[in-house]
């Protein structure tokens, strides 16, 4: 029976080319190499090496084992990934979301739910969730628009409107009723870039956006309080007297898509797993 240790050094000897420099790659003495290749021949039983005088090549005979031989080892090291995949997977609970707000309402229910999970996060657009959620590779996400797809369970988990924040001597203070999206056409607009969809009906429902990024959402923070730029911000935060302060003015966008229903899905198979987190989901 073949060993694997046998191919690993058939397999590097006729990628380096000479004994030396496969010895070397595998930390092995060069008579330590030439032994296991005489092995090798003898466990198969046919000749792979043409030999002269200080040197020693493959024959036909062994350019084809070397290639069985890297195929062999290309199986091992995919069941071995697979194999510790699947190890992860099912310890792991991977959910994705169109917005952070939404994973910072379900995730601590998840953990606490689900004890001893490691609970994976990951941010995306609604097609691509869905995409990942089909393939497996999620097992929960959540969307902004209502999935359509038969094989889902789903539930409306939450909702979310966007407002501005501006300082109250700012020309925008005026529109105190509210504001569209289209109307802050050329406005510097303080933004935290990790905040999923919003970013992009942002970017497309705001002519000519000049948008001030911070990837922190700490900096994002500190100056979102000291600077005069408007920022948004959401229901959500304001019911949590975040940016709320003296002299600021909250405006809320009017546009209807600034106002999103929020929808927890799971493939169909997994609707019993899951069963509890539905359950403790208020729409």
């Amino acid at each position: 029976m073949l060993e694997i240790y046998l191919l690993e050094q058939l397999e590097a000897f006729a990628r380096c080319g000479t004994l030396s420099a496969a010895a070397e790659e595998l930390h092995l003495s060069q008579p330590a190499l030439t032994r296991s290749m005489k092995k090798l021949e003898e466990v198969i039983g046919v000749p792979l090496f043409e030999r002269q005088k200080n040197k020693l090549t493959l024959n036909e005979n062994g350019r084809l084992a070397a290639e069985y031989a890297r195929r062999v080892l290309d199986q091992d090291r995919e069941i071995v990934e697979r194999v510790r995949a699947f190890d992860r997977a099912s310890r792991t609970i991977s959910i994705g979301s169109c917005a952070p707000v939404p994973l910072d309402q379900i995730v601590p229910v998840l953990s606490r739910l689900y004890v001893g999970m490691t609970i994976s996060q990951e941010l995306g657009n609604d097609d691509a969730l869905l995409e990942r959620l089909l393939a497996g590779e999620h097992k929960l996400v959540i969307l902004h628009e209502q999935p359509e797809d038969e094989s889902l369970h789903w539930k409306p988990c939450s909702s979310e409107k966007l407002f501005l924040v501006v300082p109250s001597t700012h020309p925008l203070a005026k529109h105190e009723k509210g504001i569209r999206l289209k109307e802050l056409e050329g406005q510097s607009i303080l933004l935290f870039s990790q905040i999923g969809f919003w970013y992009e009906l942002c970017k497309e429902k705001i002519p000519h956006p000049r948008f001030i990024l911070q990837d922190d959402f700490h900096t994002f923070g500190e100056l979102a309080y000291a600077s005069a730029l408007p920022v948004f911000t959401t229901d959500y935060w304001v019911k949590r007297d975040e940016y709320a302060s003296d002299g600021r003015v909250l405006l809320p966008i009017l546009d209807p898509e600034a106002s999103v229903n929020y929808y927890l899905a799971c493939a169909g198979k997994d609707r019993r797993r899951f069963k509890a987190l539905f359950e403790q989901i208020e729409a």
